[in-house]
């Protein structure tokens, strides 16, 4: 057994006489090296390299177990595990708290821990899903304090540029996708849907998201169970297509 350095930079990789197993460790930008290869009776072969899972991101705003809602994020997660390793956030089962600190808005980053790690699943997520009620015009508080603490700069977005000069705006969530399925009482617009003007314009557009699907559920009191479980599947329906 010997051992050669290619390109003179560590790994080592590990030869061995012809028919004795063969490990071997090394980093992901060497891997279109390591080709099976044979030169006399000597030959190395490479291990496989662990795949890194593509992710997704599931945020529920409602503060009922049961229901419409969250019938409609359950539908999202087993549509969005076909091809995708999922976390599932229930902002009211996790308690979090909306309000963002007046001494952390100026430093423009938290300290709070679950802040952090929401917004550590939130970079890593490759598609992000929120599912919540229409609350007098506008999305439950919790949610909208989830985007005041969770989208920040450096997370969703920053500013390139010296100080004291014109910086320019960097956006941080471009590639992702998203989709937001809301519920209301309300009948449908004539005009706009709110809704979707608000996440695709003031929040998605913002951040670089420009892949966004708004769906909204109009006039849920009125509505029929056949109605609702016909809304309720074509969930998993509108994720696969969109993604597919």
């Amino acid at each position: 057994m010997f051992f050669i350095n290619l390109l003179e930079t560590e790994p080592l990789f590990k030869y061995v006489a012809e028919g004795a197993r063969v490990s071997l460790n090394f980093p992901d930008y060497y891997s279109q090296l390591l080709l099976p290869h044979r030169a006399g009776p000597w030959y190395f072969a490479p291990m496989a390299l662990p795949v890194t899972p593509r992710k997704a991101l599931v945020v529920l705003a409602h503060p009922a177990t049961t229901g419409f809602n969250q019938a409609i994020a359950d539908q999202a997660v087993a549509a969005l595990k076909q091809n995708f390793d999922v976390d599932f956030l229930d902002l009211y089962r996790e308690s979090f708290d909306p309000v963002i600190p007046g001494e952390e808005l100026p430093r423009k980053f938290s300290f709070d821990e679950t802040v952090l790690r929401f917004q550590g699943l939130v970079e890593k997520a490759e598609v992000l899903v929120f599912v919540h009620p229409d609350w007098w015009g506008g999305m439950p508080a919790i949610l909208k304090g989830f985007i005041d603490r969770v989208f920040r700069p450096g997370v969703a977005y920053e500013y390139d540029g010296y100080e004291f000069l014109s910086k320019k705006k960097k956006m941080l969530f471009t590639g992702k996708k998203a989709f937001v399925f809301s519920t209301t009482d309300y009948a449908a617009p004539q005009g706009d849907d709110p809704t979707a003007t608000i996440w695709k314009r003031n929040i998605f557009s913002y951040c670089g998201i420009n892949d966004a699907q708004i769906h909204t559920f109009y006039d849920t009191y009125n509505s029929t169970y056949e109605a609702r479980h016909h809304w309720i599947e074509s969930v998993g329906q509108k994720i696969t297509a969109a993604l597919t």
